[in-house]
């Protein structure tokens, strides 16, 4: 009964979903004009030049190449800004890719509040606009062609001099079915007297990016808007749910008996889950690509219903057969651990019982779990024909969110694709600078000028270089826009931006203040959090018994283990229209001895010259223990009334060691604050040292003393943390 009544759930939702994938796909198509192939133009040159205008097509091919690649590992990002959290996954904008890995893949939707909220949670894309792929790519071109180039070595040798300007200007066309690149570089070709001027270079790169972007975009939209993760996911909850140790625990079942029933711990039910979805997830398919296929369902009683499952409801539904020599993959790894919490009592997880005894016996188990889960999702979007049969992917994340077994509500507005043809401007053209004398005075938040810093100045989705700075200065002319940001880069020190207008041709002053870099080095301290005990008097003797309860011993504070490695990660904070400035540090081992556990052999950490700026930061520090001799949490005896006339049932918890070693390292510590630094604080500074709140769980002797429960207090940090944070506040040396 209750499989065929979810076999007709099912069904219905999948219908649902049809429709409105349909109304999706085609209200697009109507807004989207489609894009005609274009092809580089082929620019002429005298034979004797054509060597080096190949030459540097070809260098601009390769470069544009390596930039495009790095795009579609890194979800559309040259180099991601997004941070991300490599214990917590769910909890940032990016995902790191593999444990130690510096690929990060941010989210094209994730829930961007807190995991444990309520209420209007919000959700956020990081998927980045076509102009700033084109922008990014540009840019990318524009640092790293004079590399592929080598000064002209080859040339040099033959007798050429080669003359090349220090203006390089890329120009990036996306198209339905290519990336055209032209690249403005004028240079002089001389040998004896003859000399040759060339000033364009032109390269197609044939690779369906435009393409594949709308295809995860119209993923992504459906995810935002229907929540299609979510869905799957508590399909297999309710299929893998059922009342047995070796299951998940069943959203709803009940049945009659006396006594406790089935029991899980929530560690174990993780595990589960995470075994669940790595093997699952990879079953969810996109209709018209080519590897959309149908998946028989194994031989059984419920074939017919698994093979609903795996061909509907584990389909997501885009209509458009132009996509069918595209692939679509979705992955996810069991080293990203989801966000997952039950409504059960502490670690333990079992049924709600009541019996009566009044005209016969009876008992009944009522078992009602309700899942909060998160976790990423891998998209990759594969091209098997791109770059002539070589390929080419993109990959980005998405963040399944789901609440008392139900999607969370999705308040933002459906992701828009915009129309190629509509994006070409003339803001940056010279002719369009038509207002008054600007002037753009560039100082380090220490008082002194900067020279040579980049002004920018950016108008919706167009980017103009204004020049750059003299003596701390730069005087022009801008072009005329209203919601506009002046912006100044430099190599040492971070970005500083404004939002600026210029309406007419009043002249204008703004000033622009770029954090001053100071080089410090990173230490780490701790304060132990500890189980407390309680003292009874029996029969004239004193007993000392544990409780469930932890609190911080604020009387000592310790340096760090020999076994032990910290993480620390700083996130400049600044208005939202600015990008945020990430800072890392890993300290490893104490002060005098580092473990080749967690610190390699040779020992090393990245705790020294660490870059930092004066401002607002939020910190996060997570620390890990490499035990040298195995921690264990021992199986502990507990055992439970089973009714009127039955002798106690007893089990236990949990049902085999958890044990930490160098190779499952325990989170130990942890802390989370803001802080702010200024320049007054870090000039002259050699060392800041940083608190956290250290588990003792290895303090606790013997073994017995230690319960599954006590790993709770891991989720519990981040409250300790904000009891305590004005402990916790870095001290500067």
């Amino acid at each position: 009964m209750k499989k065929g009544q979810l076999t007709v759930f099912i069904i219905i939702g999948i219908i649902l979903i049809l429709l409105i994938g349909m109304v999706i796909y085609f209200t697009q198509r109507e807004v989207l004009a489609p894009v005609e192939r274009e092809r580089v133009r082929v620019i002429k040159v005298p034979t004797e030049a054509q060597p080096l205008q190949d030459f540097v097509q070809t260098c601009v091919f390769i470069v544009a190449k390596e930039g495009l690649e790095r795009l579609g590992q890194r979800g559309g990002y040259i180099e991601p800004k997004q941070t991300y959290n490599p214990f917590e996954p769910t909890a940032e904008a990016a995902v790191q890719f593999a444990p130690g890995s510096e690929l990060k893949v941010p989210y094209w939707w994730h829930m961007n509040a807190n995991n444990k909220c309520v209420g209007d949670c919000t959700f956020a894309t990081e998927r980045p606009t076509l102009p700033n792929v084109e922008r990014q790519l540009e840019g990318y071109i524009g640092r790293e062609l004079p590399g592929c180039l080598g000064d002209f070595k080859t040339f040099r040798e033959q007798g050429y001099t080669i003359t090349p300007t220090d203006r390089i200007d890329p120009d990036v066309r996306l198209t339905e079915g290519n990336v055209l690149v032209f690249v403005e570089y004028p240079m002089e070709m001389a040998r004896a007297d003859e000399r040759i001027q060339l000033k364009e270079f032109t390269t197609e790169l044939p690779v369906e990016f435009y393409k594949m972007y709308v295809l995860g975009t119209t993923i992504t939209a459906l995810q935002a808007e229907h929540a299609f993760l979510e869905r799957a996911t508590r399909s297999l909850i309710d299929i893998f749910g059922r009342t047995d140790e070796s299951a998940l625990p069943p959203v709803t079942e009940m049945e009659f008996g006396f006594g406790t029933g089935t029991y899980w711990t929530k560690f174990d039910v993780l595990e589960k889950v995470k075994q669940m979805l790595t093997s699952y997830v990879p079953l969810l398919k996109v209709t018209y690509t080519n590897n959309y296929k149908f998946l028989p369902a194994p031989a059984g009683k419920n074939r017919e219903f698994y093979e609903v499952l795996y061909n509907h409801g584990f389909t997501v539904p885009v209509l458009d057969p132009a996509n069918r020599d595209l692939n679509v993959k979705f992955t996810y790894l069991p080293w990203w651990k989801p966000y997952m919490d039950l409504n059960c009592n502490g670690q333990l997880c079992q049924a709600e019982g009541f019996s009566n005894t009044f005209a016969f016996l009876f008992g009944v188990r009522r078992y009602n779990f309700a899942y909060d889960v998160s976790y990423p999702v891998l998209v990759e979007i594969e091209s098997p024909q791109s770059f002539n049969g070589e390929g080419y992917s993109l990959r980005f994340m998405l963040e399944a969110n789901m609440r008392n077994n139900e999607p969370l509500a999705k308040l933002e507005p459906p992701l828009e694709i915009p129309d190629l043809k509509e994006r070409s401007s003339l803001l940056c053209d010279p002719s369009q600078r038509t207002s008054g004398n600007i002037t753009v005075n560039v100082r380090a938040s220490n008082g002194q000028p900067i020279d040579k810093a980049e002004i920018v100045y950016v108008c919706g989705t167009e980017t103009c270089g204004m020049g750059r700075s003299a003596n701390g200065k730069l005087v022009t002319e801008f072009p005329r826009c209203v919601g506009g940001f002046v912006s100044s880069t430099h190599a040492e020190y971070a970005l500083a931006v404004l939002p600026f207008d210029v309406i007419d041709k009043t002249e204008q002053t703004v000033d622009l203040i770029m954090g001053t870099p100071y080089e410090v080095d990173f230490s780490v301290k701790k304060y132990l959090l500890k189980k407390q005990q309680i003292t009874r008097t029996i029969r004239g003797e004193e007993r000392t018994y544990d409780t469930q309860n932890w609190d911080l011993d604020t009387s000592s504070i310790f340096n760090q283990g020999p076994y032990e490695d910290t993480i620390i990660m700083l996130e400049r904070e600044g208005p939202e229209y600015e990008e945020p400035i990430i800072i890392f540090g890993n300290v490893c081992g104490g002060r005098v001895f580092k473990a080749k556990m967690p610190c390699g052999d040779p020992a090393e950490d990245i705790s020294k010259d660490i870059r930092i700026y004066p401002g607002k930061y939020h910190v996060q520090i997570y620390s890990f223990m490499y035990p040298a001799q195995q921690l264990t949490i021992p199986p502990n005896k507990r055992c439970f009334d089973r009714g009127p006339g039955r002798s106690d049932k007893c089990v236990w918890v949990p049902p085999k060691p958890i044990v930490f070693n160098i190779d499952k390292p325990l989170m130990s510590g942890f802390a989370e604050y803001d802080w702010t630094v200024t320049d007054a604080e870090l000039a002259g500074a050699e060392e800041i040292e940083f608190t956290y709140i250290n588990f003792a769980l290895d303090k606790l002797r013997p073994p017995s003393r230690r319960m599954i429960e006590d790993l709770e207090v891991m989720g519990n940090m981040g409250s300790y943390s904000d009891k305590y944070q004005d402990l916790l506040v870095p001290r500067i040396k």
